[in-house]
């Protein structure tokens, strides 16, 4: 019975942000500012309802004239809410969550760029990342390009970073841990054949998932040396996951 009041309570919040999108008027202009601070709240209330405890380590960066690129690890499609909730910023996303019941529309309205996996679009994606930042807006991809089950990081795919080509880039990596105790796996992971609903009602079986958000220092990237930065940007990612790794494993073991 709990589970599906919580369901009830979620499913009622999505509607919520339909009737938004009309009230902000996003329909017409998805960068005000007024659109950004009501996105960043419906976000952070998601998490909320699905009993979500984040910890942030670091700060984020203050705004600027020219947009951030934030990048970031990737374990579900829970990463937006999480991230979308603590600062405001615009995402990019696999093409397919624009057919997702609701969210999808959502997501396109609110100013969410999407990438076509394996078309070959990446330079036209680079662009419209630049664009956005040349016009004072962040946005956040995950250069892994999937998801995994949280414990480590992927190979980068470096091509999205590529805006540095056509706009001076600074990037803000942001690393997201997850953890749900008495689970043997991680629950909130959204990996190979996951369905969204399905994926989401097993979630409300946790009343309590704890999430830690380490976002570590923006440094800028530049075209002739961007295969050292992309390395650079990808060794501090990977040793602040394993250190948080490590914490988590370290606290199973006592309470064993």
């Amino acid at each position: 019975m709990l589970k599906t009041l919580r369901a009830l309570r979620l499913f009622n919040h999505i509607l919520l942000g339909l009737v938004l999108l009309i009230l902000t008027g996003a329909f017409w202009n998805n960068g005000t500012t007024l659109l950004k601070a009501t996105k960043q709240w419906w976000l952070r209330r998601i998490t909320r309802l699905l009993g979500m405890e984040i910890e942030i380590l670091g700060n984020f960066p203050e705004r600027q004239d020219t947009g951030l690129l934030f990048v970031s690890n990737h374990v579900s499609w829970l990463d937006i809410p999480v991230i979308g909730g603590l600062t405001r910023l615009n995402f990019l996303s696999k093409a397919e969550v624009r057919q997702w019941p609701l969210l999808g529309r959502l997501a396109q309205t609110t100013g969410t760029l999407f990438i076509q996996r394996g078309s070959g679009d990446s330079d036209r994606v680079a662009k419209q990342i630049a664009d956005y930042l040349a016009e004072g807006r962040s946005v956040l991809f995950f250069p892994e390009g999937t998801t995994s089950d949280g414990s480590r990081l992927g190979r980068f795919h470096p091509k999205l970073f590529r805006t540095c080509e056509h706009i001076e880039t600074s990037v803000c990596p942001v690393v997201i841990h997850y953890q749900v105790d008495g689970s043997e796996h991680n629950p909130v992971a959204f990996v190979g054949d996951d369905e969204f609903t399905s994926h989401l009602w097993q979630l409300l079986d946790h009343s309590r998932i704890r999430v830690t958000v380490a976002v570590l220092p923006a440094r800028t990237v530049s075209a002739s040396a961007l295969d050292a930065d992309i390395r650079a940007i990808r060794s501090e990612m990977a040793a602040q996951l394993a250190l948080l790794q490590t914490q988590q494993n370290q606290y199973q073991c006592s309470m064993a």
